[in-house]
């Protein structure tokens, strides 16, 4: 099947209360992803306004907690790698620190302590900070592959900022898995990206690019060589997405391609703090040399709390269904996000 972006607009009707019961019709849409075919939805309420989230309350009672990323108590209480996968123990890029999951969820399962202090606004986040993180974890996935190359075949770099994206700790971290197989998500990635080569004849992420360039609909620009561009199919608030053209493993990667994903996510993540989306998700999908027809991609989502004290950007749509709701339109957080790009 050729690149197809697919997409349904309903139009729901109902008597209005707010407009004195007028029969009022509201949109909605189902977009499905151009390449794994996964429905989305995008609400009728995506006009909704954030309100500022104050951390400060939060980070201040962390910080009267114990936090075990936090100097001096890093060197004596978080663990250390065996020798023959990190001789020494840990590893350090920059001020960024990767030492071993205490409670890991995959055969090799690691985190990036990404700075010294315990609180990093967004703001605060540098490219330098970001870039330093990454090339750790990459160093660390190395690492574990080398070890194990059965086992640590698959590797993947995720962060969760601040406690909306599922994060246990303020203190800024990057979790690394590295297992036998990727994730469910990463695989169907992999999997459709080798089906789209071997019906088409092209690369899927190729055919991607160039498309979005052509409709400009999308498309936010490069930070060097990396392409950015909104995505068609959001799996969440003001997702993005990044393409890595011709790189498909952690040994194609180099330290000036993690500068260019770098500088962009910072423009990714001073628009969030901007608009006043408090919390993220982001993640680094790599494969393998015989995976063809995949080329190493990053994603960044928005989290957030609909309202205040209660309520969750997810639902039983995401929980239950397997299929992601967001708020904004595409086209429209591309128009607002572009000119950081430009």
């Amino acid at each position: 099947m050729p690149l197809e972006f697919r997409k349904i607009i309903n139009q729901t009707r109902f008597h209005h209360p707010l407009k004195d019961f007028a029969l009022t019709t509201v949109p909605n849409e189902i977009r499905f992803d151009p390449l794994t075919g996964q429905a989305v939805r995008i609400m009728s309420f995506r006009s909704m306004k954030l309100e500022r989230h104050d951390w400060t309350p939060f980070v201040e009672e962390s910080r009267r907690k114990f936090c075990p990323f936090c100097p001096p108590k890093m060197e004596k209480v978080t663990p250390r790698f065996p020798e023959d996968i990190v001789p020494g123990g840990r590893l350090q890029v920059g001020r960024a620190v990767v030492v071993p999951n205490l409670t890991p969820y995959e055969l090799y399962s690691a985190v990036t302590i990404m700075s010294p202090e315990h609180y990093l606004s967004m703001p605060a986040l540098t490219a330098e900070i970001i870039s330093d993180s990454v090339c750790a974890a990459l160093d660390f996935l190395k690492l574990a592959e080398a070890a194990d190359p059965g086992g640590a075949r698959y590797g993947s770099i995720n962060w969760n900022y601040m406690p909306y994206s599922g994060g246990s700790l303020i203190h800024p971290h990057l979790q690394i898995l590295s297992g036998p197989a990727p994730c469910r998500y990463d695989a169907g990635l992999i999997r459709c990206g080798r089906e789209y080569l071997l019906q088409n004849g092209r690369n899927y992420w190729s055919d991607l690019i160039n498309t979005e360039i052509k409709n400009n609909e999308r498309y936010l620009g490069q930070t060097g060589n990396t392409h950015w561009l909104v995505t068609f199919a959001p799996r969440a608030l003001c997702d993005v997405t990044a393409v890595m053209p011709e790189k498909t493993t952690i040994n194609d990667l180099t330290r000036r391609d993690i500068d260019d994903l770098a500088a962009g996510l910072r423009k990714v993540i001073e628009f969030y703090d901007e608009i006043n989306i408090a919390s993220f998700n982001a993640a680094l999908y790599l494969a393998r040399r015989e995976d063809e027809g995949f080329w190493v991609t990053a994603r960044i989502v928005g989290r957030y709390t609909i309202f205040p004290l209660v309520g969750s950007d997810y639902s039983h749509l995401q929980v239950m269904h397997d299929e992601p709701w967001t708020l904004h339109i595409p086209e429209e957080l591309t128009r607002q996000l572009k000119p950081r790009f430009n």
